[in-house]
């Protein structure tokens, strides 16, 4: 959000800009009023004002158009392309940066060709169009590097490499990271380097090559660090916490974690500590340190609060009651649970709503409060019924027929085992079919 000085500013360009527009109108000094129309463009491109800056450009298109001036003429279709595209009109953006390239190829002017290229590009990939996104790029590759056009072969580079990373053309993109890397460091630009480092580690660890992404990631960091880049760090420093997550390596991954997540907090972004808090509660209880994780879900619960956020609120609470059900700490547990409950139906999140009254109807079962349980089992079974939730659904129904089995209620035990035996069946999960088939064969004999 800009500030109100900087509004006051823009205000004062644009209105001291339109009174040079008006006495250059006056003189009918048609260079003055194509400097004012360009100019007042690019002051509403900047105030956001995208409408009025495509009134201003079109103007000054015409009177542009009859002059000799072809880079003039190939600027203003680019800057016109730009008002167009922020408007939403992609159909006529691209046709203005068509033309925009192709006056500028028409006077060999190396870097308008390549800028509109780019933009071509950019709104190509808007669209899903990758391949001629990438085609784009590509002839933009070759006119920068032709001119040997550091700056723009490294924003290519960048470009090129995320282009390949949609369409999992991974060594590519890896290609291209590396190529901008080199730029960047040519250039100087370490903020740059941080960024083509970081992507190089990110296709790495998707791909498996975990020992190669922490060398990228620890080399991105001492940059990051050097010249302060708080973003980045996070960033990396997350990217570390998962490569050593999935390496194997506790020690290492839980440092990480929790650096990552004291950054993002000193730094105050909060989104950032959020995700980062819930990957690393969820690494810390799948390596049984549940209660280590908890102070950290305490934290999240906080974000969730001060965001007044009920989706994150409720996410947290299930989270909670989870790990206190871990630790066989009932009452925390249920309080949670019971939270999420009342938090899902404020937003009407049945999904959510339905997998905790799961949750507490097998606690309340392993609490022995059978009735209790049956209750609850029942109404999470009519929800996943209307949501369809098949797996949620045979859940439930075997709960239920355990609870009736320790009620000494057999034929209704029975009853439910049989209608969970259908519903795995209907799913074709045949390990389930196959223990839902002993279990009927138990509660039948018991039975007769």
């Amino acid at each position: 959000m800009k500030s109100a000085t900087h509004i006051s500013e823009m205000d004062e360009q644009i209105q001291k800009t339109q009174n040079d527009l008006t006495i250059a109108r006056e003189q009918e000094n048609s260079g003055q009023i194509l400097l004012n129309l360009r100019k007042l463009g690019q002051l509403f491109l900047d105030s956001g004002d995208a409408p009025q800056a495509l009134t201003h450009y079109n103007e000054a298109l015409k009177l542009v158009a009859d002059t000799e001036d072809k880079e003039a003429h190939s600027q203003i279709l680019g800057f016109r392309g730009v008002a167009l595209k922020l408007i939403g009109n992609y159909s006529l953006a691209l046709q203005s940066f068509r033309k925009s390239n192709a006056v500028a190829a028409s006077i060999n002017h190396a870097a308008l060709t390549v800028d509109s290229y780019i933009q071509i590009a950019m709104i190509k990939a808007e669209m899903g169009e990758t391949t001629e996104a990438i085609s784009n790029l590509s002839r933009a590759m070759a006119v920068a590097q032709e001119k040997n056009d550091l700056a723009r072969k490294m924003r290519i580079a960048s470009l090129l490499g995320d282009n390949f990373y949609k369409i999992q053309a991974y060594d590519k993109a890896v290609d291209y990271s590396v190529l901008g890397t080199e730029i960047a460091r040519e250039l100087g630009n370490q903020a740059a380097e941080v960024s083509f480092l970081t992507k190089v580690a990110n296709i790495f660890l998707l791909e498996g090559e975990i020992k190669s992404a922490i060398g990228q990631y620890e080399r991105a960091l001492k940059i990051a660090s050097k010249i302060e880049d708080r973003n980045a760090e996070i960033n990396i420093l997350g990217g570390l916490f998962r490569a050593h997550a999935l390496e194997g390596d506790v020690r290492l991954a839980s440092v990480y974690g929790d650096q990552v997540i004291h950054l993002a907090h000193d730094s105050k972004h909060s989104e950032a500590e959020y995700s980062n808090i819930t990957a690393f509660a969820s690494f810390l209880a799948e390596k049984g340190k549940v209660e280590e994780a908890i102070p950290y879900l305490e934290r999240g619960l906080q974000i969730a609060n001060e965001q007044n956020n009920l989706d994150l609120l409720a996410d947290m609470y299930v989270r909670l009651g989870l790990a206190y059900s871990q630790q066989r700490l009932s009452a925390p547990a249920l309080e949670n649970f019971n939270r999420a409950l009342e938090t899902t139906r404020t937003v009407s999140d049945n999904r959510t709503q339905a997998r905790v009254l799961s949750y507490i109807a097998a606690l309340l079962a392993d609490d022995g409060d059978y009735q209790a349980s049956i209750k609850t089992a029942q109404n999470a079974l009519t929800l996943a019924q209307e949501l369809e939730l098949p797996e949620l659904m045979a859940e439930q129904q075997i709960l239920l027929a355990f609870n009736y089995r320790d009620l000494d209620q057999i034929a209704n035990a029975a009853k439910c085992c049989a209608e969970a035996l259908e519903t795995y069946k209907s799913m074709g999960d045949q390990a389930m079919i196959e223990r839902a088939e002993i279990l009927y064969k138990e509660l039948t004999d018991l039975d007769k």
